[in-house]
């Protein structure tokens, strides 16, 4: 339970009370160097202020035995180290000693005079040594001092030694002759950590995305290697994007920075553009098959050949065929209204991104909810999504993604809709300039058409006899031919 201690001190006062119960400082000029000491109206824990205090004139304070209390002080203005420092450990009956390597221990007066004792020799035999040589020593150790006073009592059973993890130091007693073994040990085992020098560059990008290339390096692990060209451990560093300046901040060492500097311009390298020609047409295929021209598809799969009645054309989508003669054919049956064209699309995409087409329309129907119509927007027509990549020798892979949405007749709920759906995904290989024909995209539809005469035709029982029904399978095939350009 923390307690907390108010006092207000005046200055006489304050340097009348501190006279007199610990041991004197050294006469050493620091010791009088003025020094403030005001924990503000919150306060402050005791130990921390004393820390702080020893802190003033370079010492290091050991504070575990301190109680965990929090103080209330002001001395005003500045006074000597050595008045303030008895003043506090005074009225908060503490004691302390002051040990090399500029160390001081505070703590309750028990604890401190147990410090200040020498410790009690063990029972005499003919190999201990002397009280006079025990010598007291303290190191400073780079781990944990728990953990080197347990691996020194290991290696050196009996060994007189005692952690001071406020310090990162150990206290040993002991003889001449250990304090030399105890050095040789600390040397193999508590080595300082080599220290590593960081360095932070910014590096400006001209193309690639600051935050996409910074995921990219971080997921990339850099190995140090020895003399030899062995691999050794792997180097630790951070890259942060700075999208406003699409840059990249690197931190690391100068091993990494000399890795990074040679692989970020490899990774920025300007992305060719392609330019991607999609035209899409509709063909009756009833139609064309009467007039001799029958192109079907199936699977992406459209042939070509020669019959008596006419011209036959199938092109295979897995092979790139000559966008004149396929541009020659469709603009023959387009001009004798024996197809459509759909679309016209042009685009031009990066390398490997992905661009989108979409010809047609959309379409808002109003869904009733609990407290208000839900709204929904409805793409119809044809959407494509195509993402090109260029090779090194210089073809063009497309991934293209083809969707065919047709509004049918409405439902019987004005909240409903009816589309038909066809879609087709391929991947194909171009080179550039060249244009594939895809297929696949059918369509069927059944009409029954009733005809009758008039005034006769709707007589009952005898109408029938004065009118005909025709049924008609009308089938669509859809066209895609795709023309891939680099773009320089």
């Amino acid at each position: 339970m923390k307690r907390i201690l108010i006092t207000t001190l005046l200055a006489a006062l304050a340097l009348a009370s501190a006279q007199g119960t610990l041991a004197p400082l050294p006469a050493d000029g620091r010791f009088d160097a003025p020094v403030e000491f005001s924990t503000g109206a919150g306060g402050e824990l005791l130990s921390t202020m004393i820390t702080a205090l020893a802190k003033a004139i370079d010492l290091t304070a050991v504070t575990d035995d301190v109680p965990e209390k929090t103080i209330v002080y002001d001395i005003g203005d500045p006074k000597p180290f050595r008045q303030v420092w008895n003043l506090v450990l005074t009225l908060n009956d503490l004691d302390y000693v002051l040990l090399d390597n500029d160390i001081v221990v505070v703590g309750s007066p028990a604890s401190v005079a147990r410090l200040r004792a020498p410790a009690a020799p063990e029972t005499a035999t003919e190999t201990a040594p002397a009280p006079a040589d025990l010598e007291q020593r303290f190191y400073r150790v780079n781990t944990d001092p728990d953990q080197v006073v347990e691996i020194l009592q290991r290696a050196m059973p009996g060994l007189d030694a005692q952690a001071l993890p406020g310090v990162h130091s150990i206290m040993v007693l002991a003889t001449e002759s250990d304090h030399d073994r105890v050095g040789r040990l600390l040397a193999q085992f508590d080595t300082a950590a080599e220290q590593v020098h960081l360095e932070q560059r910014t590096y400006f990008l001209s193309n690639a995305v600051a935050r996409d290339l910074a995921d990219v390096l971080q997921k990339t692990g850099i190995v140090t290697t020895d003399a030899e060209g062995n691999p050794g451990q792997s180097v630790d560093f951070t890259v942060v994007a700075e999208p406003r300046a699409n840059a990249l901040i690197v931190t690391g060492t100068n091993a990494v920075q000399a890795r990074f500097a040679e692989l970020i311009p490899q990774l920025d390298q300007r992305r060719q553009q392609v330019n991607v020609q999609v035209r899409i047409q509709e063909v009756a295929h009833s139609i064309t098959y009467d007039l001799g021209l029958d192109i079907t598809g199936g699977l992406g799969q459209l042939s070509a050949s020669i019959l008596d009645t006419g011209l036959r054309f199938i092109f295979d989508s897995a092979a790139a065929v000559s966008s004149f003669n396929i541009g020659a054919v469709l603009d023959a049956l387009e001009t004798q209204g024996l197809s459509r064209r759909v679309d016209d699309g042009n685009i031009t995409v990066l390398d490997n991104q992905t661009g989108h087409i979409q010809s047609g329309g959309t379409i808002l129907i109003s869904l009733p909810g609990a407290s208000e119509n839900i709204e929904r927007e409805i793409p119809y027509g044809v959407q494509l999504e195509i993402t090109p990549r260029v090779a090194n020798d210089g073809s063009v892979t497309l991934v293209i993604d083809a969707k065919v949405e047709d509004l049918l007749s409405a439902a019987n709920d004005p909240n409903f809709v009816h589309l038909s759906n066809r879609s087709v995904t391929s991947t194909i290989n171009l080179e550039p300039g060249q244009t594939a024909l895809l297929g696949g995209l059918m369509q069927n539809q059944f009409k029954l058409t009733k005809k009758r005469v008039p005034v006769l035709g709707y007589i009952p029982i005898i109408g029938e006899l004065f009118g005909s029904t025709t049924s008609e399978d009308e089938t669509t095939d859809l066209l895609l031919i795709v023309t891939a350009q680099v773009v320089d």
